[in-house]
């Protein structure tokens, strides 16, 4: 659906036009035509970059979700900061019942007032 939806707002590019514009403004992009008709040419054709999917560990997703930056989350679980960065990071891990903590703040965020 979506490779139609581009295609049909790119219909009337005028490529050729474009890579002119794009010169006439900027004289040094005459050495870079080629690839930029190339990269016009694909997007029009509906192919466009790859999609990153950037995973997000557990702990920052509870971080998120209870609204808190690093160092209020840190600060309310009574550790350092960077002790959580370690954690979001995946260099180390939380304790039992830290992690049962967190646990505990995926399912009730509201409960991360309450901690001191």
């Amino acid at each position: 659906m979506l490779k139609k939806q581009i295609q049909e707002a790119t219909k009337d590019w005028d490529i050729d036009a474009m890579l002119q514009a794009v010169v006439r403004d900027d004289p040094e992009m005459e050495h870079h035509q080629e690839s930029l008709r190339q990269a016009l040419l694909e997007a029009k054709s509906g192919r466009f970059a790859r999609k990153t999917v950037v995973e997000v560990s557990p702990i920052a997703h509870t971080r998120h979700k209870v609204g808190l930056s690093q160092s209020k989350f840190a600060q309310r679980l009574g550790i350092s900061v960077n002790t959580l960065k370690s954690w979001e990071q995946g260099q180390r891990n939380p304790s039992g019942a830290a992690f049962k903590l967190i646990q505990l703040l995926d399912k009730h965020p509201d409960l991360v007032m309450e901690l001191a």
